[in-house]
């Protein structure tokens, strides 16, 4: 999915497996006829922490230069949240969480957020509500109102478990860091064609969601993470790009918990800074 941060537009989306639509009837998966992009949610992991670091740096809890003393792993109540690798990097600085994705980093600023600025952040990003981008069939994701949260919902969603995304919604939400804070609603037509007259499509006016200091703030520290951190496959020849690299676990099935073994990866990003 390739999306235009200032105005919204959707240049591109592809996704496979696809389907001939001249032999439609002979598919025997009908799922393949959705379009996973608008209409399938799922959890998203780590590439939520851009939007949970620019809460903090926003309320001013957390600072780029902030640090907290990373053992490994945070306890809360009978549940025990590692890292992803399950090391402990000691003193990191918030700008190492996003570039280690250090999951212990992501508990740290929603804690100290709190549970009800961290779901109000997470909804004005647009989560848990449809995008309203002008293609069928838009899934509206999940996420719990803040009263139904249980003690460790605070921080399973920092990093990206107990929510359920899009991809229009993910890439319409870090489209706001890229374009200095303005959440802008994804579109795919441009206009409207009768004969010879071309119709434009209006724009929808964007609303803030973060200051642009605080956005400018994220897109240095997402450099980082092209730079020297997970997502150094995103480095460009001749051009700036910043980014964040995500792995969920799935659900089993079977047992109805984490799969060890079982994962989706995400990348999001945007070029040049």
């Amino acid at each position: 999915l390739v999306l235009e941060p200032k105005t919204g537009r959707i240049l591109a989306l592809a996704a496979v497996p696809t389907f001939d639509p001249n032999a439609f009837s002979k598919e025997k998966d009908f799922s393949v006829f959705l379009n996973p992009l608008v209409e399938s949610r799922y959890e998203l992991g780590s590439v939520i922490k851009p939007i949970t670091m620019a809460a903090g740096i926003e309320e001013k809890v957390v600072t780029p230069e902030s640090t907290y003393r990373d053992t490994g792993e945070i306890r809360i109540g009978s549940y025990t949240i590692k890292n992803f690798d399950e090391k402990a990097y000691g003193v990191q600085t918030m700008t190492q969480v996003l570039e280690k994705s250090l999951n212990t980093g992501a508990v740290h600023v929603a804690r100290l957020l709190g549970q009800e600025r961290h779901f109000s952040y997470l909804t004005q990003f647009g989560f848990g509500s449809k995008t309203g981008v002008d293609l069928p069939g838009e899934n509206r994701g999940l996420l719990r109102r803040v009263e139904n949260w249980t003690p460790v919902s605070v921080g399973s969603i920092s990093m990206g478990q107990e929510i359920g995304v899009t991809p229009v919604q993910l890439t319409s939400a870090v489209s706001a860091i890229a374009n200095g804070g303005l959440l802008v609603r994804p579109r795919a037509v441009r206009e409207i064609r009768r004969g010879l007259e071309a119709i434009p499509v209006p724009a929808p006016e964007p609303h803030r969601v973060i200051s642009p200091q605080t956005a400018a703030t994220l897109r240095s520290m997402l450099e980082g993470v092209v730079l020297q951190g997970t997502g150094t496959l995103a480095r460009l020849d001749g051009y700036t790009a910043a980014g964040k690299t995500g792995t969920a676990q799935k659900i089993d099935p079977a047992t109805g918990s984490y799969s060890p073994t079982q994962h989706i990866a995400s990348f999001v990003g945007f070029a040049p800074i």
